[in-house]
């Protein structure tokens, strides 16, 4: 939101502020992305000045989002129904582990939980071995995402459909990881079916996986359909297999997969990624795994400007990722870099609320920012 314009506060608490600026290899680096266009302030809730000055900011917002095991927030004294009453236009949004209601909702959520319940994980590795985590947040990232398109939907709502009303919005991990179970939940409805982990190959493509190649590299292939199959066999020198009765459907190539995979496996090994590139070109879907420096090299992402230059506090130049999606009409913009903490206490508390400098003086000292 805040990268496509909307004027984002970010409350944090004073003595420490948001758990992200301490995690990571590099402190303060993740909170330099994620926390950009944020005008980020400090603010104690548990105090009753910090509760006031909260309640004074929500009155003329659009949308608020917080992300506190539930009950936390009612208990300082923020409820759907007072909110509403206060601000009926206000779109509110709660982000937690498993949602606001449940009997499992008192409990605490990471991402890991998310992963781990939604179904995710039990999918996720190689058969007989231990599931894998993926290497960044994934259900933290998919429930921000749910949460801004729910928050959207109900804006659109409000002042296109033209109810005037604002919306209460239950966003939590287990769910967004749910909504990713493809089928699956379909198969085993229908037939009893578990899907588990099946490694890097999948059902619906054949061949497909990491395969790796004569010099150390990963070769990523996704061959789906008659005629994608039918051309990967001639490129690879293979066209007889296409005419192999078993592997003519794609029911048969999917029942008959890892005998395929271990065939393209046995090919990559004998070339190297770039040979293996060249041979199966553009048509056909495959590409080399990436690490960052690749990233930063491709030529694909230098001509989208995918990655840009962003000046910060702390760390001088960084380069992080562009604004995403690309928008020709509205395009996003980065304006800042997540800034230290407290940074905008006094532009956000003397717009908002009017305080001066000597009351803001008076708030840090008494702890309430």
């Amino acid at each position: 939101m805040a990268d496509f314009g909307a004027d984002v506060i970010k409350v944090e608490p004073p003595k420490g502020g948001d758990l992200m600026r301490n995690m990571g290899r590099i402190k303060d680096m993740w909170y330099a992305v994620e926390g950009r266009n944020k005008r980020c302030v400090t603010l104690n809730l548990k105090s009753e000045k910090g509760k006031e000055m909260l309640t004074d900011l929500i009155k003329d917002a659009d949308i608020l989002i917080e992300n506190f095991r539930p009950g936390v927030f009612k208990r300082l004294g923020f409820t759907w129904e007072s909110l509403h009453a206060l601000n009926p236009r206000l779109v509110y949004v709660t982000s937690s582990g498993y949602g606001q209601t449940g009997p499992n909702s008192h409990k605490p959520g990471f991402d890991r939980i998310g992963l781990a319940l939604g179904g995710f994980l039990e999918i996720t590795g190689f058969p007989g071995e231990p599931p894998v985590k993926p290497g960044i947040s994934v259900a933290d990232f998919y429930t921000a995402m749910f949460a801004c398109m729910g928050a959207m939907f109900a804006i659109y709502n409000r002042d296109v459909v033209g109810t005037g009303e604002g919306q209460m919005i239950d966003c939590c991990l287990t769910e967004s990881m749910l909504r990713l179970q493809e089928s699956i939940i379909a198969e085993y409805s229908y037939d009893g079916t578990i899907r588990t982990r099946i490694g890097n190959g999948t059902l619906v493509t054949v061949p497909s996986g990491h395969f790796l190649t004569k010099d150390g590299k990963y070769l990523v292939l996704s061959v789906s359909g008659d005629k994608l199959f039918k051309q990967w066999c001639e490129s690879i020198g293979r066209p007889e297999l296409a005419e192999v009765e078993d592997y003519k459907t794609g029911a048969g190539r999917t029942a008959n997969r890892e005998e395929i995979n271990a065939i393209c496996a046995e090919w990559a090994k004998e070339h190297t990624i770039e040979e293996c590139l060249e041979v199966l070109g553009d048509d056909i879907p495959n590409c080399p795994v990436y690490n960052v420096a690749d990233i930063m090299q491709d030529e694909h992402f230098k001509a989208r400007n995918a990655i840009v230059d962003v000046d910060t506090e702390q760390f001088g130049t960084l380069k992080m990722q562009n604004c995403v999606p690309k928008m020709y009409g509205t395009p996003g913009e980065i304006k800042w870099a997540g800034a230290p903490l407290g940074k905008f206490n006094e532009e956000v508390y003397g717009e908002k609320l009017g305080l001066t400098p000597e009351d803001l003086a008076k708030l840090k000292e008494e702890g309430v920012i």
